[in-house]
């Protein structure tokens, strides 16, 4: 039988240095990469936090410029006037013709309508609407509201209030919103699409608001909204401006802006109520 021969034993110590040294070698590459990996990843994290601050940077200024541009455009035409009295309206309508107009608040009690920051919807547009009350009393023209105070109406509450008063004009107030772009700004005036005489309205409300000069205007406009088509008297809906430009939010809470505002509305309507009548 053969014996193996066993190897001598400093080539049994030399395989095993050499053995260990392999491993280290193979231990400080894997360091290496995973260093690697760590700084790499470090630093990509550094570049996105150096680009989430540069954009929130450039976000805050872009929107600070367009405040800025917002703002100094509506002072071009927003200039302060006095209130308006009651000799500054076109016409008196305290004749003969018993002309009524349903006053309509939008939103109201658990319906805030929209907020935004110390603005809120319901209580600018049921202020303009008690405003636009006594003006119109004013003038000899009766006057119905949906509310008069904070409380929640459906749709077809308004709407079967406006259709019961067989009224002339059903005029609903809101505030208007756009999140993509907080420059806009201005009053728009909606009427259903197949509602010519809403339209009518529509138009000699926006005539009077353009020709003032004192409130910036975006048009008439068709809509589909429930109050306008299921009302069976004219109706129209103005939204008084966007609660999401900073200019004209601080405007619509304004006490002095809500009676300019509710001024003009009056002018239109009776402009439209004597053109109807005449």
């Amino acid at each position: 039988m053969v014996q193996k021969r066993r190897q001598p034993a400093w080539k049994i110590e030399n395989q095993r240095k050499r053995s260990k040294k392999i491993t280290r070698q193979r231990h400080r590459v894997i360091a290496c990469i995973v260093r690697g990996i760590m700084v790499t990843a470090l630093a990509v994290v550094i570049l996105l936090m150096i680009c989430g601050c540069l954009y929130i940077r450039e976000f805050f200024r872009r929107n600070e410029n367009e405040n800025e541009s917002s703002a100094q455009k509506a002072d071009a035409v927003r200039e302060t006037v006095s209130s308006v009295e009651e000799d500054e309206l076109d016409a008196d309508l305290s004749g003969e013709e018993n002309h009524m107009v349903v006053l309509d608040a939008g939103h109201g009690g658990e319906d805030g309508g929209t907020v935004e920051q110390a603005a809120t919807e319901k209580e600018i547009n049921l202020a303009v609407v008690l405003k636009l009350k006594e003006l119109l009393e004013n003038q000899g023209i009766q006057v119905v509201l949906t509310r008069d105070k904070d409380i929640f109406m459906k749709l077809e509450e308004r709407v079967q209030i406006a259709n019961g008063e067989k009224a002339d004009l059903f005029i609903s107030i809101h505030c208007n919103y756009y999140e993509k772009d907080s420059s806009i700004y201005g009053l728009e005036c909606y009427y259903c699409k197949s509602g010519e005489e809403g339209k009518h309205y529509a138009e000699k409300i926006m005539e009077t608001i353009e020709e003032s000069e004192n409130i910036v205007s975006r048009n008439v406009k068709p809509a589909d909204y429930y109050i306008l088509k299921n009302t069976t008297v004219p109706a129209v809906l103005v939204e008084t401006g966007y609660l999401s430009n900073y200019n004209e939010r601080n405007q619509l809470m304004s006490e002095e802006y809500q009676e300019k505002l509710a001024g003009e509305l009056v002018k239109g309507i009776v402009k439209g109520l004597e053109e109807k009548t005449g």
